[in-house]
């Protein structure tokens, strides 16, 4: 049956249908209902009844389209998002490839050893943007389970951050050590990435924020801590849903997708893990914004150690022979 009117109108037998249209132009049709404060219909269904009126069923759709539209809202402020950031680490690429390459003409090797680890930060950022993206939205190309070097993906991320925390003039630091591996898609570089981007974002200037890798008997637990807007009750697990963001998250910063917490968790359930955070009592307010030190921590089950990059350490650490040679 095709509609073009807006509003209520009869249908077969006498039954009713609301047709809206939102503000992109979408159509939506509810067809075939029997309302309580309307007409009977000519014909009756065994066991129909009414139950709803006229009123209840215009503020179903009405909030049904209302969450739709924020869904399209965030997933476009996403994607611009998105876009910006690999123009960004685009441009990053190319120019510092080009200075490396000057550099190596010149014979310049530190620095143009530098500028190829730039390279190489900047371009494990965007694998990072790309692989969230088709994360997000369910690409079928995570399905291969792999041995994923837990502290080795932290360290990495941690690394690409450095210039932009320094911007804030924000320190990372890490702390503890561990060779174990965690079983799941190659795509785990995703959750440190979104907790440090969050911390950077949400952290006051000169604030310090710190990463600990831990080995415990059965998995391997990592926590990102820094001074972040504090949490309102309840919000510590809403912050984990789809396009939730924290009240005082949104007065630091108005823009915002409320995505990245819930891709993290998604992730995190791929290598059956668990993620968390957790908050001090006490806050400070800065800027008219309260903050506590807050805490995320994710846990993954041990599958495994990678003993070739233990026994690479290991051999560092023995101690040598020292050679003195002549002055």
């Amino acid at each position: 049956m095709k509609i073009e009117k807006q509003g209520w109108s009869k249908s077969e037998f006498g039954y009713m249908t609301l047709v809206k249209h939102d503000e992109g132009g979408f159509k939506y049709i509810l067809p075939g209902l029997y309302l309580d404060d309307g007409d009977p219909p000519s014909k009756k269904f065994y066991g129909y009844k009414p139950q709803v009126s006229r009123t209840q069923v215009e503020q179903y759709l009405a909030n049904h389209i209302e969450r739709l539209s924020d869904v399209r809202d965030a997933s476009e402020a996403e994607l611009t998002a998105l876009v910006h950031d690999l123009r960004h680490l685009s441009s990053s690429i190319y120019h510092s490839a080009f200075e490396a390459e000057r550099a190596a003409r010149n014979n310049e090797l530190r620095e143009a050893k530098d500028l190829i680890k730039t390279v190489i930060a900047s371009q494990t950022m965007l694998k990072v943007r790309i692989d969230y993206l088709d994360f997000s939205n369910s690409v079928d190309r995570f399905e291969e389970m792999e041995k994923i070097p837990v502290y080795s993906r932290v360290d990495k991320v941690i690394r690409c951050f450095r210039a932009d925390a320094g911007h804030k003039n924000i320190e990372i630091d890490l702390s503890g050590n561990s060779y174990r591996l965690a079983e799941g898609p190659n795509i785990l570089d995703i959750v440190p990435y979104t907790l440090i981007e969050n911390a950077i974002k949400y952290s006051p200037e000169h604030a310090k924020i710190h990463v600990n890798v831990l080995d415990t008997e059965s998995e391997t637990q990592v926590s990102i801590s820094s001074k972040g807007p504090t949490l309102r009750s309840g919000e510590g697990e809403k912050i984990f849903e789809k396009g939730y963001r924290g009240k005082h998250a949104k007065d630091i910063r108005a823009n915002g997708t409320g995505l990245g917490l819930s891709v993290a968790r998604q992730v995190i359930a791929t290598f059956k893990g668990e993620i968390e955070v957790k908050q001090s009592s006490s806050s400070e307010v800065i800027d008219d914004t309260p903050f506590s030190e807050t805490t995320f921590l994710f846990r993954l089950p041990t599958a495994g150690e990678d003993k070739g990059r233990k026994q690479k350490h290991q051999r560092r650490r023995r101690p040598g022979r020292r050679i003195l040679k002549p002055a």
